[in-house]
């Protein structure tokens, strides 16, 4: 398969436009990503489905056996994969989901070892991916999408022949569950009246979110772990909440309360992502880092 790749992946520093370089933004709902319809039923689903949605196992054990030359590639791509989405003004749910591809494509799919470029390809398809699928407007030429002076530049039919490889390895699940599905149901299940989030909580939970995406100490958690620990974290509730059997089930069933405290934990010492410790610090982060989305409910 990597011969094959070689083959039909083109890397190139000179850069031809032209009509197959188009993308055409269109407007997506805010329940197709983000935050489907929160019924309990549908909520039960998705946590029984979402372990489709992430790395395999031996994906992170392999991220944490110290191989430094893969965990440095990966890094550089995930740090491109922020810029552009910084510069394009693209949302936290962009970001999390070219993570997401990015991750459990490396998981199912060797890349050629002695071809650095296609780690950035991979990148670039994978932003791509999400963009079209999330957001409202994307950059109409693909050589537009590819900001921030990156060591190798791709023509348009090469980030489009990845984008289909990526498409077949993740068996069509581009529509994937994070920690993003679930974070307005949980922000209202914490809510002592049961109301919907406002616009600003949930922006703030998905700057969380988002900023945790490239650490490898995450990946290890399933997404509705990952979103009831954000959600207690900014309500203020990490260490009001007890974890033990009476306060917690009744707000979190069926999660593990033990890997969601110790998801609150790693969040509020800083572990693996960019936030500081504090909700305040988080929004001072977002402003630098992201571009915050509200959505109308």
């Amino acid at each position: 398969m990597a011969e094959n790749l070689e083959l039909s992946l083109l890397c190139s520093e000179t850069i031809n436009v032209g009509d197959d370089d188009m993308i055409f933004g269109r407007e997506v709902s805010n329940f197709q990503i983000g935050f489907p319809l929160e019924s309990e039923e549908i909520i039960r689903e998705m946590m029984e489905k979402e372990k489709q949605h992430l790395p395999s196992d031996d994906y992170i054990r392999r991220l944490r056996s110290g191989d430094m030359d893969f965990n440095a590639r990966r890094r550089k791509a995930l740090n491109w994969i922020f810029k552009a989405c910084e510069v394009h003004q693209f949302g936290p749910l962009c970001i999390c989901l070219s993570v997401n591809y990015f991750d459990r494509f490396l998981s199912v799919h060797d890349l050629p070892y002695d071809k650095a470029w296609t780690m950035q390809l991979l990148a670039v398809a994978c932003l791509s991916l999400a963009a079209k699928l999330e957001e409202t407007y994307v950059p109409r030429l693909l050589i537009d999408l590819q900001v921030g002076h990156p060591e190798f530049l791709f023509v348009a039919k090469s980030i489009q022949r990845m984008e289909l490889l990526v498409v077949n390895r993740l068996e069509g699940r581009l529509r994937a569950i994070t920690p993003c599905s679930y974070i307005s149901y949980f922000l209202r299940k914490m809510s002592k009246s049961d109301q919907e989030p406002s616009n600003t909580l949930i922006s703030i939970s998905l700057q969380v979110i988002a900023s945790k995406a490239k650490g490898i100490d995450f990946l290890e958690f399933r997404p509705s772990e990952v979103a009831a620990a954000v959600a207690l974290y900014v309500s203020g509730e990490l260490h009001t909440v007890q974890f033990d059997d009476s306060s917690f089930s009744p707000l979190f069933s069926p999660l593990q309360k033990e890997r969601v405290k110790k998801i609150g934990g790693m969040i509020e010492s800083g572990g693996s992502g960019l936030c500081s410790q504090t909700p305040s610090g988080v929004l001072e982060v977002s402003a630098s880092c992201f571009s915050i989305k509200t959505h109308a409910y």
